[in-house]
């Protein structure tokens, strides 16, 4: 979250810097704007005397009017009033470059035949170096007044070095040429400046804290999913639960599944091992009976059947063996390991083919290479087997397998033509400890074998019909 939030108020930031840059270029631009209309306000007020070689108010413009226009626009009266902000003056473009009109003296005459501008003691004046303009193609820009000249020397001395919007462009008189200079003080730029500065931090800080709050405001949303599972494993430890119950989103499904399949398995081997300890004690009686009936005879002095021990031993030991495989998972790996279908299912149905070569019928397989489970191998070649099994037993002439998958279990489909379950609650024949003779016409004895295996792991089977009117096995197996 501290790394996201980096990211957001640095591109926040650069986004704020951006926009800065081009606001700022846009009030420039305005005021640029601004300067053009009133330098052409200018030029077309003005005429060349060619007497004086000095620029006058056409006699066709008022001066009153004009200068009472240019105050309004905002220029100032006097280059030794405080604050100054807006004046215009027009200087040759050859040397010595004097300056030839001037906003403060729009009509100003020549005395004794000399320029009133010659001599800069006389009036007072802001210079800035500008490179000569060679086309007409205007100037504008920001630049320091290079030249600050005056009675007044404290006006010299606040006014150089001021910073100014400067506005030129060349004018052309006859043979000569000229240019004319406005110049603004960046006071209101600098200001406008500032408070677009201040705006954009408080944008930013405003964005960064909000972004921040839904940050928050996500993560918990996204984590209390993570929290709740996290309480429902709790309860599991504490006793007080016994499987992840609620629904999560699915990023956390298969956290859920694997936690839920280990449980079952762990539920399911604690079973197998109280089933093969149950089978066990019940499996050994009969042969202990008769070593036991055995051992009496030889106490009466009669001859011992060494042959009929070492049958009865060899059976115990086989017992013991079969229960001990029955009651061991051999991969304790297979609790979580995902394991393909397809494959077992294609090598039962050529095994199957095999053993029942003497009868016509067809075993189809609609399973694709995506279909996996989370049972152990050999379950999965016990299950399939018997049922597949039972299914060839019992069909006339067609079985299908299909496979789809669903959230939490891989649904599998054993359907078969042949006569169905009994229709007095089959699913009696799940039960453990059934028999065959106990039974009406219907799946053989395995199928006690597959429920205990497939409930184990986690998942169920249902008997149902088929769609060929025969018998249908549902598993959900766990994923």
């Amino acid at each position: 979250m501290v790394s996201s939030l980096v990211i957001v108020a640095t591109g926040i930031a650069g986004t704020g810097a951006v926009y800065y840059y081009y606001k700022y270029e846009s009030l420039f631009l305005a005021e640029s704007k601004q300067m053009e209309q009133d330098a052409y306000k200018i030029i077309g007020s003005i005429e060349l005397e060619a007497e004086s070689k000095l620029f006058v108010l056409g006699n066709y413009v008022d001066e009153d009017n004009f200068t009472e226009h240019l105050r309004a626009r905002g220029f100032s009266d006097t280059l030794n009033e405080t604050g100054i902000t807006y004046y215009a003056y027009i200087q040759e473009l050859k040397e010595p470059k004097g300056i030839y009109w001037s906003h403060l003296h729009p009509n100003e005459e020549p005395k004794t035949n000399e320029s009133p501008y010659s001599t800069w003691k006389k009036r007072d004046f802001l210079l800035f170096n500008i490179k000569p303009l060679v086309d007409d193609t205007p100037y504008a820009g920001i630049l320091e007044a290079s030249t600050a000249a005056g009675r007044n020397p404290g006006s010299r001395s606040k006014l150089k070095g001021a910073r100014f919007i400067v506005y030129a462009r060349r004018i052309a008189f006859e043979d000569d040429a000229f240019q004319l200079v406005l110049a603004k003080s960046t006071e209101k730029l600098e200001s406008d400046q500032d408070e677009l500065v201040k705006s954009i931090q408080a944008l930013v800080l405003v964005t960064t804290l909000l972004v921040l709050l839904a940050q928050l405001a996500g993560s918990y949303i996204v984590l209390s999913p993570i929290r709740r599972i996290e309480d429902e494993i709790k309860l599991i430890e504490a006793g007080e639960k016994d499987f992840i119950e609620h629904e999560y989103p699915s990023e956390l499904n298969p956290v859920k599944s694997a936690i839920n399949t280990l449980i079952n398995a762990e539920k399911g081997q604690k079973k197998r091992y109280r089933d093969a300890l149950d089978n066990l004690a019940h499996a050994l009686k009969t042969p202990l009976a008769a070593l036991q009936s055995s051992s009496e005879r030889s106490g009466e002095n009669e001859s011992i059947n060494q042959t009929y021990v070492d049958e009865h031993i060899q059976r115990m030991n086989d017992i013991v063996a079969y229960q001990l495989r029955r009651a061991v998972v051999s991969d304790h790996n297979a609790i979580v390991k995902l394991e393909s279908l397809r494959p077992i299912v294609f090598r039962l149905r050529d095994s199957l083919l095999k053993v029942y070569f003497d009868k016509q019928f067809t075993l189809d397989i609609n399973i694709d290479e995506y279909a996996r489970c989370r049972v152990d191998y050999d379950d999965l070649m016990e299950v399939f087997g018997n049922l597949l099994n039972n299914a060839c037993r019992f069909c006339e002439s067609k079985i299908a397998v299909t496979a789809t998958q669903d959230v939490d279990f891989l649904i599998v489909d054993i359907d078969d033509d042949g006569m169905g379950f009994p229709d007095n609650n089959p699913s009696q024949l799940l039960k453990r400890g059934m028999r065959a003779d106990s039974k009406t016409d219907g799946q053989g004895i395995g199928l006690a074998v597959s429920a205990e295996i497939v409930e184990n792991a986690g998942g169920k089977i249902s008997l149902l019909m088929s769609p060929f009117v025969g018998a249908r096995v549902r598993l959900h197996l766990p994923v």
